[in-house]
């Protein structure tokens, strides 16, 4: 089924990544966090130099390999993969449920689909309309859940990705 995901008002992407959404019935503890960890690494520069050391280059990849065996631990799988539009302040996606305008959603949001690093980001429901079989095309605006130096990475993430999607075009 081809989904027509409503525009956001600022810079965005659109991509199919793992997402699900619950109720958002308080913010928990470790969302600040592991959201804040997990966009510190997103915004990190991606580029290698021609003359990296091989060693740190080692390093690296064990460290990656750590890094996503212990998130495995915890998130056990990926929820279904779900065409998605992610801008600076909102995001939108096709919902395989019924989603009522100003509900408080939690999102978690699998950035790369082959890595269990997770955002979790709290979101109000502006826009939602029945797909017809049963799910919604959704339009949510994030919940401030960025201190200073996480909207900084939240926006150096988003912009990257939608160069990288200028560019594949």
């Amino acid at each position: 089924m081809s989904v027509t995901l409503p525009p956001l008002d600022t810079v965005s992407f659109d991509a199919e990544l793992p997402l699900q959404s619950r109720p958002l019935d308080a913010l928990p503890a470790r969302l600040d966090r592991e959201t804040r960890l997990a966009l510190r690494l997103l915004a990190a520069p991606t580029e290698t130099r021609e003359n990296s050391d091989p060693l740190l280059l080692r390093v690296e990849a064990k460290l990656d390999l750590a890094l996503e065996l212990g998130l495995l631990a915890r998130h056990q799988g990926h929820p279904s993969q779900r065409a998605s539009r992610v801008g600076l302040e909102a995001l939108a996606w096709h919902a395989p449920t019924s989603i009522t305008v100003g509900e408080r959603l939690l999102l978690t949001l699998f950035p790369n689909v082959d890595s269990a690093l997770a955002l979790l980001l709290p979101v109000v429901v502006e826009y939602s309309q029945g797909d017809g079989e049963g799910g919604s095309v959704v339009k949510a605006r994030l919940i401030a859940p960025f201190d200073d130096g996480s909207r900084e990475s939240w926006e150096r993430w988003v912009f990257r990705r939608h160069r990288l999607g200028l560019h594949s075009r």
